[in-house]
């Protein structure tokens, strides 16, 4: 038995890998474990969860890890980065645990090696792993990690109904008949592949079925006659099945979801009910981290469209066969140095942030008695995302310093209070395209948090030979826009004149 200590600064660490998701960091810590059991070739993922004590179990049969392997997954150093095998990093959700936990207790056993760890933070507040080749837990080969909360997070998951909530909205592939049998097909995964919350197994569904989906069109994906990937859009019966942040087309890589896309497409209020689900396994090498997006430079943009661009086609040919409007827009440069520009009027507008439902990652403080910076109380605040242990979905999370109303706590020098920084999503602003049609009356309109301008409209036309009038025309079209949807919504009074305001806010930046 021996005693190794973590040589970096874990605390950063761990927050800094904690920030890269936009979701509360218990559920980050779930999502990754059974990524490492999905990697491992697991048949049976296990997960217990012991709300009076709070501690979360989860283990699998599968491979088990290596010596090496078994050494990085404690190896804060390990690279994160390689991509292309799997969905999970070296321990990646352990290391990301001790953002909330206290103590980990791992176990591993392969065809080649076992043995088991603690980690857990000593009397001088220092992370520590004691390892031992002892291993009581497992019967044959596999991998368990047991994770005990500290008091901070005394609840993490509500009941079991909610942990199975959270893996359908990250791996609803692997639970749906449909996709199983492709893995199978191409020796991914199992078609028996079980999960279990408390000893009960999640059933396996039709996502038609589940969801009540209309204009349900399945389809594979093929290249050069083989196929690479399967999908299936249709419209649900209720808005937001899977969640506000997971509307459009879920585009999956081994089980795990991704990313949702409307592919540049807008369809009206209908676009709360569009659910599509392809996955994708090719496209694994481009997975960045956090599995939250994809990594696609100028080195590999051109594969990567290969594979993704037909799932824009097959969803544009979807939506004219199903006869649901949209029209498509295409972000232009001009489209950004005007969102450039108003980004700065916004800021003397505060009350656009009652507009818009798009969140932003940010960085603030809060009052912490083991804070490592200085902070104190302002006057004024932006609202933030809830993802403090207990939360539920839909609260009001701490202020960020803003100006509206109510108390923040802000980062200050010569603040006399203790306060350490936490990353939480606040409101992000608006986005600008242009889309041609003539026969619309108005110079603009708003679809969802983008600002749709006419250049179709007839007053557009008579101006499009000076940039500068241009320019104008543009911000003149947001800004009414902007008045009519404020008005409609009650945000401000009848009589305001905003965009007076606007437009005189703009010449003054």
């Amino acid at each position: 038995m021996a005693i190794h200590e973590s040589t970096v600064n874990f605390k950063k660490l761990v927050r800094n890998l904690a920030e890269m998701y936009n979701f509360p960091v218990q559920e980050v810590v779930l999502v990754e474990l059974i990524a490492n059991s999905l990697d491992a070739k697991a048949t049976v993922i296990s997960i217990n969860y012991d709300s009076s004590r709070s501690v979360l179990v989860i283990s699998d049969n599968g491979n088990g890890m290596s010596k090496d392997q078994f050494r990085q997954y404690h190896d804060f150093a390990a690279d994160l980065k390689s991509r292309g095998d799997g969905i999970g990093f070296a321990g990646l959700g352990a290391k990301i645990a001790f953002n909330c936990c206290n103590r980990i207790i791992t176990e591993t056993r392969s065809e080649e090696f076992e043995g088991s760890s603690v980690w857990f933070l000593d009397s001088r507040n220092k992370l520590v792993w004691e390892d031992n080749r002892k291993v009581e837990n497992l019967l044959g080969c596999g991998t368990r990690v047991e994770i005990h909360f500290s008091e901070n997070y005394a609840k993490p998951f509500e009941n079991d109904n909610y942990i199975e909530e959270i893996l359908v909205q990250h791996y609803l592939p692997l639970f749906e008949k449909k996709f199983l049998e492709f893995y199978k097909k191409i020796d991914l995964y199992s078609d028996s592949l079980r999960v279990l919350i408390n000893g009960k197994e999640i059933n396996k569904f039709n996502i038609e079925s589940r969801f009540r989906m209309e204009k349900v069109h399945p389809f594979f994906l093929s290249l050069k006659g083989k196929k690479y990937g399967v999908g299936v859009f249709g419209l649900t019966e209720k808005d937001y099945v899977l969640g506000e942040d997971k509307v459009g087309i879920g585009i999956s890589v081994f089980g795990k979801l991704v990313k949702f896309d409307f592919f540049n497409q807008f369809v009206d209020e209908i676009s709360s009910r569009i659910l599509g689900i392809v996955e994708i396994p090719v496209l694994i090498e481009f997975l960045n981290t956090s599995k939250s997006d994809f990594i696609k430079g100028k080195q590999l943009h051109r594969k990567f469209n290969k594979y993704y661009e037909p799932i824009r086609a097959e969803f544009k040919k979807w939506l004219t066969e199903s006869g649901i409007k949209s029209f498509e827009f295409t972000k232009t440069e001009d489209a950004i140095k005007l969102e450039q520009e108003i980004k700065k009027v916004i800021r003397e507008l505060p009350e656009l942030n009652e507009l818009f439902s798009k969140y932003v990652k940010s960085k603030l403080a809060v009052k912490s008695s083991q804070g490592e910076i200085k902070g104190r109380t302002s006057l004024g605040g932006n609202s933030t995302i809830p993802v403090l242990p207990g939360s539920g979905r839909g609260e009001t999370g701490p202020l960020e310093p803003g100006k509206l109303d109510g108390k923040s706590f802000d980062e200050r020098e010569n603040g006399e209070e203790r306060a350490k920084p936490i990353s939480r999503a606040r409101r992000g602003g608006i986005r600008i395209s242009f889309y041609e049609e003539p026969g619309r009356s108005e110079l603009a309109w708003i679809e969802g948090d983008i600002v749709i301008i006419n250049i179709g409209h007839s007053s557009y036309k008579k101006i499009k030979g000076s940039k500068k009038m241009q320019k104008l025309h543009h911000l003149f079209s947001v800004a009414l826009c902007l008045e009519r949807r404020l008005k409609e919504e009650s945000v401000i009074d009848n009589e305001k004149k905003f965009v007076e305001q606007f437009m005189y806010l703009w010449g003054k930046v």
